[in-house]
């Protein structure tokens, strides 16, 4: 559950601004949690009420803030420990399609109604596939490439061959 004097909702994503002599935050938070990459791998960051924890490590292997937290967020602002205040701005994503049948879909379906916006504030709800352990995989893993469904069909093809070929020598060494 998140705050509310945080000023985030559930389910939008939000970045905070980086400013001049302070460390740089590059990923995103989202439910309470802060995450780098957009497939929502691992959070490195997560919000206990208004204290921003952030699991960053030093070359030593300490942690860069003491106790892991980084700072407080109230009104959509982060003051730093060390009393920076960086703004945390609401971020607008949009779920991609996937770009094989993207095209024909648009073309085709034009009665079916748009999803509503609480789906396009989900991510990796609507058409990303899972790599089975978990993680969200790319876009293009939902459906496999043109150049991977032709080899796999060319080996198919070539193994149905010499399945073939064996068979007739069976048959004609026996006489």
């Amino acid at each position: 559950m998140i705050d509310q004097s945080t000023g985030m909702k559930p389910g939008e994503r939000y970045a905070i601004e980086n400013g001049e002599r302070t460390r740089l935050f590059p990923g995103f938070f989202l439910d309470g949690k802060y995450y780098l990459e957009p497939q929502l791998q691992t959070a490195i960051g997560w919000l206990e009420g208004q204290r921003f924890l952030y699991d960053e490590l030093d070359p030593t292997g300490e942690p860069v803030y003491p106790d892991r937290v980084a700072g407080t967020i109230e009104n959509l602002t982060l003051t730093l420990a060390d009393g920076a205040r960086l703004k945390v701005n609401r971020v607008p994503y949009r779920v991609q399609g996937n770009p094989l049948t993207q095209k024909t879909e648009e073309a085709t379906d034009d009665s079916r109604p748009q999803l509503t916006r609480a789906f396009h504030d989900k991510p990796e709800v609507i058409d990303r596939a899972s790599d089975g352990i978990g993680r969200a995989a790319t876009p293009f893993a939902a459906a496999p490439r043109p150049s991977l469904m032709l080899a796999a069909g060319a080996a198919l093809l070539f193994g149905g061959c010499l399945l073939a070929i064996n068979r007739h020598r069976g048959r004609h060494q026996d006489r």
